[in-house]
C-alpha cells in the first residue's frame, strides 16, 4: 500500500493539474484569445504587428496544419507584439529558462535505468502531449505516474549498502546520455527558442519565422531524437565510456556517475540561474533605487520602471481576467494575455516538479526535513523553483555512492 504522504501528494497533483488547466486553457474561450486564434487560422485574418502573410500550411496534412497554425499564432501573438512592455520580455525570458531546466529534469528522469521500459521513460511522448494539452495539465499527471510506478520513488533502506545498491540499480544513466544530454536540449529546445524569438534581429522572412515557431512545437521529439542519434553514433565510433572522476581518473561506478550527471545538473542550473538572478533582482528593486538607476541609465529607464515584481510575475486573478476584442485590439494587447496563460501554466507545472523533487529528496536522501527545506529555499532564491528541483535531485543522487566498494570497477554502461 502506498504511503499516506504519497497519496496526499498525488491528490494535490491532481488538483493542481485541474486548476492549471482551468486557469490557462479554460480562459481561452472567454477572454477573446480563443476567438482571435480561430479567426487568424481559419478566416484568413492577420495578427497585428506580426509578419505577413501568416502561414497556415506546414506539413501538407490538413488536420495537422490547422492544429499547428493555432499553436504558431499563439506564440506569434507573444513574440511579435512590439507594443508589449519590458515586463513581458522579462517574464518570457525567465519562463523559457525555467521551462528548459524543467525539461532537462524530465529527460534525465526518462533515461534512468530504473525507468527503462516503463511508461515514465516515454518523455518524448509526454512532451508532445503537454505541448498540446499544456505543461500544467500533463506534468502533474506524469509525476503522479512516476510516484506509483517508478522504483526510484521507492528508494530507501535501513543501511547505507542496501540504499546504495538500490540507488545504483535505479538511478544510473548511460554515460553517453549524460555527456550528450545538455547538447541535445540545447539543439532541440534552446536554439529553436532563440531563433523563433528574434525574427527581426535575424532578418527572417514571414514564412521562415512561422516555420521556426512550428518547428519549435516538436522540441520533445527533436531532443529525444538528437540524443538517441548522438548516443548511438558516439558508441559506434568510440565505444562505451568508463566511470571517471572530475579529474578524469578511473573510479567506481557511483563516483563516475556523480561526476557525469553533475554536468547535466550544472547545465540546468546555469540556464535557470543566469536568467532568474538579474530579472528577479530588478523586479525587487526599491522605488528610490529604481528611480536612481533610471536616471543614471536613461536608455533603460522603461526597463527599470516596468520590470516590477507585480507586473512581471503576478498573474491576473481568475475572477478578473484579461480580455481582448478580436475585432478591435492594438499593440501591446495580445502579449499580456499569452503571458498570463504562461504564468499559470508554468507556475502550476513547476510547483508540481518542485514538490515531487522535494518529496524524493526527503524520503530517499536521508537528510532532515529542515535541511531539505533549507536546500529548496536557497536554490529557489538563486535559480527559481525549477532550479531548486534540479538541486534537490542532484543532492538525492549522492545516494549512489553509499556503501559502494572503494575498488574501481569497470562500468557496464554505454
Amino acid at each position: 500500500m502506498a504511503p499516506i504522504g504519497k497519496l496526499a501528494l498525488a491528490a494535490l497533483f491532481a488538483g493542481l493539474s485541474v486548476f492549471g488547466f482551468r486557469a490557462s486553457m479554460g480562459q481561452m474561450g472567454s477572454n477573446g484569445m480563443g476567438k482571435l486564434l480561430r479567426e487568424v487560422t481559419g478566416a484568413g485574418a492577420e495578427i497585428l504587428g506580426a509578419p505577413t502573410p501568416f502561414k497556415r500550411a506546414f506539413t501538407g496534412i490538413e488536420g495537422l496544419d490547422k492544429h499547428l497554425s493555432v499553436l504558431v499564432a499563439f506564440f506569434a501573438a507573444l513574440v511579435d507584439d512590439g507594443g508589449a512592455g519590458w515586463e513581458v520580455t522579462a517574464f518570457y525570458v525567465w519562463g523559457m529558462a525555467q521551462f528548459a531546466a524543467g525539461w532537462t529534469a524530465l529527460v534525465l528522469e526518462g533515461r534512468r535505468s530504473g525507468n527503462r521500459g516503463r511508461i515514465v521513460s516515454w518523455v518524448g511522448t509526454a512532451g508532445l502531449i503537454f505541448q498540446n494539452l499544456t505543461w500544467t495539465f500533463i506534468v502533474p499527471l506524469y509525476l503522479t505516474l512516476h510516484l506509483f510506478t517508478s522504483p526510484i520513488a521507492k528508494l530507501g533502506g535501513k543501511d547505507a549498502k542496501s540504499k546504495g545498491d538500490a540507488a545504483r540499480q535505479s538511478l544510473f544513466v548511460y554515460l553517453w546520455d549524460l555527456a550528450l544530454l545538455p547538447l541535445a536540449v540545447t539543439l532541440g529546445l534552446v536554439v529553436p527558442t532563440i531563433v523563433m524569438s528574434l525574427p527581426s534581429l535575424l532578418h527572417q522572412s514571414a514564412a521562415t519565422h512561422y516555420n521556426w515557431i512550428a518547428f519549435w512545437q516538436a522540441f520533445p521529439l527533436w531532443t529525444v531524437l538528437i540524443l538517441d542519434v548522438l548516443h548511438n553514433a558516439c558508441y559506434f565510433l568510440f565505444g562505451s565510456l568508463t566511470p571517471q572522476d572530475a579529474q578524469g581518473k578511473p573510479t567506481t561506478p557511483g563516483n563516475g556517475f556523480m561526476a557525469a550527471v553533475s554536468g547535466v545538473y550544472q547545465f540546468g542550473l546555469t540556464i535557470s540561474a543566469v536568467t532568474h538572478i538579474p530579472i528577479f533582482a530588478v523586479s525587487l528593486l526599491p522605488d528610490p533605487l529604481r528611480s536612481s538607476l533610471a536616471s543614471a541609465f536613461p536608455k533603460f529607464a522603461s526597463l527599470f520602471s516596468q520590470v516590477t515584481f507585480a507586473r512581471t510575475f503576478v498573474p491576473h486573478p481568475l475572477s478578473a481576467p484579461l480580455t481582448v476584442d478580436p475585432s478591435n485590439y492594438g499593440p501591446g494587447d495580445l502579449a499580456p494575455l499569452v503571458i498570463n496563460f504562461l504564468q499559470y501554466d508554468l507556475y502550476t507545472g513547476n510547483t508540481t516538479l518542485f514538490l515531487w523533487a522535494l518529496y524524493l529528496h526527503i524520503t530517499t536522501s536521508g537528510r532532515s526535513l529542515a535541511k531539505s527545506l533549507g536546500t529548496a529555499i536557497f536554490w529557489t532564491l538563486v535559480s527559481g523553483p525549477t532550479g531548486a528541483a534540479l538541486a534537490l535531485l542532484w543532492d538525492r543522487d549522492e545516494l549512489v555512492k553509499e556503501g559502494e566498494s572503494k575498488v574501481a570497477i569497470e562500468a557496464k554502461t554505454k
